[in-house]
């Protein structure tokens, strides 16, 4: 019988196309995680910021940013307008067309709006709310902020009154530094918001001496420029509190993993016992003289 001959196997040229699927498929996986993690909700970081910053009291933004490759723009204290890293929400933009209408504008001539970030600034200077050294609201100024009043009393807004100066020192019988002098006009015109119709809720005051100013304090235009009063309006933010207890409780458990209980069982019922029926014979026997004594019974637990 003549054997079958065996034909040589084919090369398989086609093996690459294996391998290069592979690659495609995870490349293809890398780009959408990546594109996954890009995406980054702007409002949530904005109201984040917002938070720090209120809680700390110090705005992690307060400058632009220097450039660092040559011919970057650069800076400086004085901006106009800082830029938005955010769009403002729909309550604050209703609010910023409010107050720029022809209307407004005629009353509130010495009041610049501005948007920083998710917040909008309304910012007064001090020449015609305060006299100078003083806390006390000069007329024009009641008129203002009662103007104010009347647009931000029926929106749920929260406004922190932001107190400025110049790096002048001051040192009276009530004011020992601007410190106190700050914080006393912010307080004035928080008074006077509340008394205007504003919850109080939705108020605060914070003041901040002359640290935090727009121009340089070597020239008159520049000091009058960081007297100030910022009414920073902003939406609210809710902020939950949790205890450090708390927190290292449920990391202990988290670290020790769930802990399942193991079920009680329910005590099983005793048996019941039944006494054998005694039998009286017709004919009792006579006992012996000598009866061995009964087995003592075994005690019995419920």
């Amino acid at each position: 019988m003549a054997r079958k001959k065996k034909h040589p196997e084919h090369v398989n040229h086609e093996r690459w196309l294996v391998s290069y699927a592979d690659f495609i498929t995870l490349l293809f996986a890398f780009f959408v995680v990546m594109f996954a993690v890009s995406q980054v909700d702007s409002k949530k970081v904005g109201r984040f910021t917002e938070s720090f910053s209120k809680a700390v009291g110090i705005d992690m933004f307060p400058e632009a940013g220097h450039g660092l490759l040559a011919g970057a723009s650069q800076g400086t204290l004085a901006d106009p307008e800082p830029a938005m890293s955010s769009p403002l929400p729909p309550e604050l933009v209703n609010l910023k067309s409010a107050l720029r209408t022809p209307e407004a504008k005629d009353e509130l001539t010495d009041v610049q709006v501005l948007s920083r970030r998710n917040e909008l600034v309304l910012r007064l200077s001090e020449g015609f709310l305060f006299g100078s050294g003083t806390d006390a609201l000069e007329e024009r100024a009641l008129r203002v902020v009662a103007r104010l009043a009347a647009e931000l009393r029926d929106r749920p807004l929260y406004v922190r009154v932001e107190g400025h100066t110049d790096d002048r020192p001051i040192h009276t019988a009530r004011f020992r530094s601007n410190w106190d002098l700050s914080t006393a006009r912010a307080t004035a015109v928080v008074a006077r918001l509340a008394a205007e119709g504003i919850s109080p809720e939705r108020l605060s005051a914070a003041g901040y001496g002359e640290f935090h100013p727009l121009a340089s304090n070597a020239t008159d235009e520049g000091r009058k420029q960081n007297r100030r009063v910022d009414l920073v309006v902003s939406l609210p933010v809710i902020a939950i509190e949790t205890s450090d207890d708390d927190a290292v409780d449920a990391a202990d458990a988290g670290a020790m993993g769930p802990t399942h209980a193991a079920p009680t069982q329910a005590p099983q019922p005793a048996a019941p016992t039944h006494a054998a029926p005694t039998q009286t014979p017709q004919h009792a026997a006579p006992a012996p003289q000598h009866a061995t004594p009964p087995a003592a019974h075994p005690k019995e637990h419920p």
